[in-house]
């Protein structure tokens, strides 16, 4: 008579441990720390596009106080007083008949 063989298969335990669960709990959290940190839409590319948007915001402050102090300025040179002002002031000319004189101030 032949003898039966018998196969032994080995049982693989899927229980967790208390160790692996550890394990897997630090491991989750550092991959959602690491996507919420550091993905597309995290917290330093917020921080990132708040100060990109306080900067852009400041800088139309600035570019709107220009324009206006352009605008002013541009009201000003339709009147002849101002233009003959400015240029005696910037461009040295004079009326016909005058004398420029320049008076220099001490450097002591």
């Amino acid at each position: 008579m032949k003898k039966k063989r018998r196969t032994t298969t080995k049982k693989y335990s899927l229980t967790i441990t208390p160790k692996r669960k550890i394990l897997i709990l630090i491991g989750s959290i550092v991959v959602l720390l690491i996507f919420f940190l550091k993905g597309p839409r995290g917290t330093i590319e917020l921080y990132k596009n708040i100060n990109k948007t306080n900067d852009l915001k400041e800088e139309i402050e600035e570019l709107k106080q220009t324009k206006s102090e352009l605008d002013s300025e541009k009201v000003k040179l339709h009147d002849d007083d101002y233009i003959e002002k400015i240029a005696r002031e910037q461009y040295n000319m004079k009326k016909q008949g005058e004398k420029i004189y320049k008076i220099e101030k001490d450097s002591d």
